[in-house]
């Protein structure tokens, strides 16, 4: 049977994304009806997999000539591989992957992983002055390339009311956590000894990483067992340089990657031997009010008890489980959180199994089967 070729294509991510490879990627490999192609930056924790061929490129800056002209070298290697459906997974490729579905007639499916603009306009990864002309160009695109969208995919529910440009061919595919074959969901394993404290994701302040320190070091004072393992990439210079110096003279806080991508695998190892986990990401403009965040999954899914900030959406969604205790790391009492941390019981009700990425695998798989025709 001919497969039907699909191309994954992202800039910034890179080629073993857990959303481009573990979640959409190895989905499509498992019915052996696709001929799949991940396109993004070269990593060295690739894994090979029938199936699956990956095509890497280089890592350049968010401010660089190179991301200006890269979306033309992957209309190049569009023409190479001749896909029937191309997945594009950020704003930059509308346009090259609009032009390639008019010249050669492939099916275009825009993933919407963020919301684009609001990033840009609230957060810091951007000078302020090029924001808002960057955020009119990208939403520029997003309703230029409108008619040529076969169908839009939405990480988030919330996207839906917040995009202005959608269509009504939609469908949301949230990004539950999807263990691999060798990893055992829901395994706890912490180490006795020690009460493991653990932050994960990308390395911001807007991210709480240093409201998860401030948290620690009052936790520490109550109970030196107290701990902290960072694990994930931090891409502003200037939060990197205050993590590090934030933490070199406490030898009870843990850093890894900082300055690297952290294999997927490595995150969930820490997650499985943690005692809780840190989701204080800050509401910033509101751009992550209703957002039920990666880690959110992944942490329920693994059943690690949760630290967790005051957002109403988050709040609802860890109550099902009663897997969180609410903390405001503006003012907290370190031993009274610490007391409830030692005697709270922690999922006791609900099914953490609906955090899980088979959920959502079917979505993809009967879109991608209507849009091919098979």
């Amino acid at each position: 049977m001919k497969k039907t070729k699909v191309v994954i294509a992202s800039l910034l991510k890179p080629i073993d994304d857990t959303r481009m490879y573990e979640k959409f990627g190895l989905s499509m490999a498992e019915t052996n009806k696709y001929d799949i192609n991940i396109i993004g930056f070269d990593s060295k924790n690739v894994r090979t997999h029938e199936g699956i061929t990956f095509h890497p490129h280089g890592p350049f800056g968010r401010l660089s000539f190179q991301r200006l002209i890269h979306p033309f070298k992957v209309f190049k290697k569009y023409i190479q591989l001749k896909p029937e459906i191309i997945i594009a997974n950020t704003h930059e490729l509308l346009i090259v992957s609009s032009v390639y579905k008019i010249l050669f007639g492939s099916k275009l499916i825009y993933d919407l992983r963020e919301n684009y603009v609001k990033n840009i306009r609230f957060t810091q990864v951007f000078p302020p002055a090029v924001r808002p002309f960057l955020a009119v160009w990208v939403r520029m695109k997003e309703w230029l390339s409108r008619p040529f969208i076969n169908h839009y995919i939405l990480a988030e529910r919330v996207y839906n009311k917040q995009l202005p440009f959608l269509s009504k061919r939609v469908t949301v595919i949230e990004n539950k956590y999807a263990p691999q074959t060798h990893e055992s969901t829901a395994y706890r394993n912490p180490d006795p000894e020690y009460i493991d404290l653990l932050y994960t994701g990308t390395i911001s302040e807007s991210n709480g990483v240093f409201d998860a320190i401030d948290i620690t070091k009052s936790l520490h004072l109550c109970d030196p067992k107290v701990r902290l393992r960072i694990v994930g990439y931090c891409a502003l210079k200037k939060d990197l340089m205050r993590l590090h110096k934030e933490i070199e003279h406490y030898e009870f806080i843990e850093l890894n990657g900082g300055d690297h991508l952290v294999p997927h695998l490595e995150i969930i190892e820490a997650i499985q031997k943690a005692d809780f986990g840190f989701v204080l990401k800050r509401s910033n403009g509101g751009i992550n009010d209703d957002k039920i965040l990666t880690r959110l999954f992944e942490y329920t899914a693994n059943k690690l008890p949760i630290l967790l900030l005051n957002n109403p959406t988050w709040l609802q969604f860890c109550a099902e489980f009663n897997a969180a205790i609410e903390v405001n790391p503006d003012d907290f009492d370190a031993k009274t959180l610490l007391n409830t941390m030692k005697t709270k019981t922690f999922y006791d009700r609900g099914n953490a199994s609906s955090s899980l990425w088979s959920s959502e695998k079917p979505k993809l798989l009967n879109l991608l089967e209507e849009l091919s025709g098979q």
